[in-house]
């Protein structure tokens, strides 16, 4: 059976698993009341400071909310814009404008600006959206406060109910209320946590049976980060608050506050890219659970701002690496092994991605400097990675390949089999706070995942302990199971993963069966490899909606004919990508490094070539397919080419598949120092 067929029967097998969705929520009370507050976040609840906000918590579930809009900092009125779209919506850019109070005739200020923004911001988004679907259902929201009438606005911009602070008695089974918005600085944030506090407790004894949701609806003028998010009444277990969208326990997005609106007011969760969200029950004190939420709040903040710093170093070292390992080559030749310095810096270079998520394994955040912790971690992390890949190269040909691929496949497939918690908040994973992706395998882990399954199937395919016949199967069984792992909706969740995996994993195992690709078998690879694909997201489709992963999303998105904005908005990234400075430093030099090696005839073996190849498609096909511009090819030059030059250089001649369990002498061992 051909690889092809093959990955085509064990997927069609493997999609037939896919889980119903969960069974319906259970009809709510008859009132749900939203306190939005912009700024709000976990560290600003206290026993002491905000009693009724604590008791809340104490009775109901929490979550930290991602309320990222359409630009990095999300305004006051972004907030409440996209809680009234259910989609991404902002105000024009700009500094933040507060919101105005209603006209005579009940119309919001500057409502035709907020259409115009979002019109222009290309996410689909329509304010009115909660007003409009709940009016479907014969139902209504009705706001307090000139925020919240932003919120609760209908298309025209007008509010059908509305009152400039609590009234005697609601009116509406929805109801918005503005809480005010917390400042920046402290004193005047603890006295405006206090107002809400006391806001939230006239809410409760205004109507004591309502379910009570207090939001941190937006930034603000506060720092740029994740918000509280505490829900309360007579159906809500003491708990973690989650939802579809992100899959994360204690983990929600804007959008998905609007959907629960909907939902529990039997309105149609129509046009909202947010899931209803439910609860997952915990039997920890609500000391622990705001503890936690404080302590998953410094971990997004502090990697947000060590991202770039990291990024930025690590570009820095490889294009600093390549400079030398290219001074070299073309100094002593093609045939003369890299110095071991250069060979084990290369090598820690190649090891840092994947160390991040690793680094998380440790509860760093904890500390009294998260910063200083974290790289500490990530050093020693590094450290000992580097230190067993080196002992096996000397050892064993592409022995640190293999390690640092082994280690790679190991965090990313038991991340995604336990709920993607290493990459949520890391460095090269999830950022809850752009809120992009909360789980499966993003674009930069996809890149050096990828690598690491082109090692592996190059290794198993080519691999001399079994017969020819049995090395092949074992790697082209190999290529299916990862690319199982990386596509499954329930697991790695990635629409644009699959297609180079399956392709450069095929040219994988040509070269190792020694099977010439022309064009008929290239076009028939890339055909069957789309109708996988497009079949992968169809099934994932079928699934109930609140089931749906990025890949039935996308298949909506086509059948709303929302395409255009998706592909319009991946095409930004890209080029925003490519004007990255760090991936350029990567991608400049990782190519200067790759041509001059070729010229000089440099060759890293059967298997490595074999890797080299598949990598490559991968990295091509991912640049094309995905929405990160340089992320793939960039990592997975800067994964790659280390380990190889780790390795050593095996003449044109040479390189045959009999070298692959050889014991070479010297590899990276202190008689190569000088050589």
């Amino acid at each position: 059976m051909s690889p092809v067929r093959l990955l085509l029967t064990v997927t069609a097998g493997l999609l037939a698993l896919l889980a119903a969705g969960p069974p319906a929520a259970a009809d709510g009370p008859s009132r749900t009341v939203l306190v939005g507050a912009p700024g709000l976040s976990w560290s600003d609840i206290d026993a002491d400071a905000t009693p009724t906000l604590w008791r809340l918590a104490e009775d109901g579930a929490v979550a930290s909310l991602t309320v990222r809009a359409v630009r990095s900092r999300s305004c006051a009125v972004d907030g409440w814009l996209t809680l009234s779209a259910g989609r991404r919506a902002a105000d024009l850019a700009g500094p933040c404008i507060a919101p105005g109070g209603l006209a005579e005739d009940r119309a919001v200020p500057r409502w035709d600006t907020y259409l115009q923004a979002a019109r222009a911001d290309g996410f689909g988004a329509v304010p009115g959206t909660l007003a409009a679907r709940l009016a479907t259902a014969g139902s209504c929201v009705e706001a307090v406060g000139p925020a919240a009438a932003i919120g609760a606005a209908a298309p025209d911009g007008t509010v059908s109910r509305a009152a400039g602070s609590l009234p005697d008695a609601f009116g509406c089974p929805v109801v918005l209320v503005d809480g005010g918005t917390l400042p920046p600085d402290e004193p005047g944030r603890l006295a405006a946590a206090r107002q809400l506090d006391g806001v939230v407790g006239a809410v409760l004894r205004l109507d004591p049976e309502a379910t009570v949701l207090v939001a941190g609806l937006g930034d603000g003028d506060s720092r740029i980060g994740l918000r509280a998010l505490v829900a309360a009444g007579p159906d809500i277990a003491p708990g973690l608050l989650t939802s579809p969208s992100t899959r994360q326990p204690g983990l929600v997005q804007l959008q998905d506050v609007t959907a629960t609106l909907l939902e529990r007011a039997g309105a149609p969760v129509a046009d909202v890219t947010g899931r209803a969200m439910t609860v997952d029950p915990s039997d920890a004190d609500v000391a622990d659970r705001v503890a936690d939420r404080v302590g998953f709040e410094v971990r997004a903040g502090t990697l947000r701002s060590v991202s770039p710093q990291v990024t930025g170093w690590l570009a820095a070292a490889f294009a600093g690496w390549c400079a030398v390992a290219a001074l070299l080559l073309w100094r002593r030749g093609a045939t003369v092994p890299l110095p071991a310095a250069v060979r084990i810096a290369g090598v820690a270079i190649a090891a840092v991605p994947a160390a991040t998520f690793a680094a998380n394994l440790v509860p760093w955040w904890r500390a009294g400097a998260p910063g200083l912790a974290f790289t500490a971690v990530l050093t020693l992390v590094v450290a000992a990675v580097t230190a067993v890949a080196v002992v096996v190269e000397r050892r064993r040909r592409l022995g640190a390949l293999r390690v640092v691929a082994a280690v790679t496949l190991a965090l990313l497939v038991g991340d995604v089999a336990t709920g993607s918690g290493l990459q949520l908040a890391s460095v090269f994973g999830q950022n809850p706070t752009v809120g992009g992706r909360f789980y499966g395998v993003g674009n930069t882990s996809y890149a050096l995942y990828g690598v690491a399954t082109m090692a592996v199937v190059a290794l198993l395919a080519t691999s001399r302990r079994v017969s020819r016949r049995h090395a092949l199967a074992l790697g082209a069984l190999a290529l299916l199971a990862l690319t199982a792992v990386e596509g499954y909706p329930s697991l790695g969740a990635d629409f644009g993963g699959p297609p180079g995996l399956v392709l450069g994993g095929l040219v994988v195992l040509a070269g190792a069966s020694r099977v010439r690709i022309g064009a008929a078998r290239a076009l028939l690879a890339v055909a069957g490899v789309v109708v996988l694909t497009a079949g992968v997201a169809v099934l994932d489709w079928l699934r109930p909606p609140a089931a749906r992963t990025h890949l039935g999303e996308f298949v909506q998105t086509v059948l709303d004919g929302g395409v255009g904005d998706v592909i319009g908005r991946k095409l930004a990234q890209n080029l925003t990508n490519l004007s990255s400075p760090p991936l350029l430093t990567i991608g400049v030099a990782a190519v200067v490094l790759g041509l001059l090696a070729w010229r000089a005839g440099w060759r890293p073996g059967a298997a490595g070539r074999l890797v080299l190849r598949g990598s490559a498609v991968l990295a091509l096909v991912g640049f094309a397919v995905n929405d990160s511009g340089l992320v793939v090819p960039a990592f997975a030059a800067l994964a790659l080419l280390p380990l190889l030059a780790a390795a050593g250089p095996v003449s044109v001649a040479g390189g045959g598949f009999d070298e692959l369990d050889e014991d070479p002498p010297g590899v990276l061992g202190v008689d190569e120092v000088d050589a």
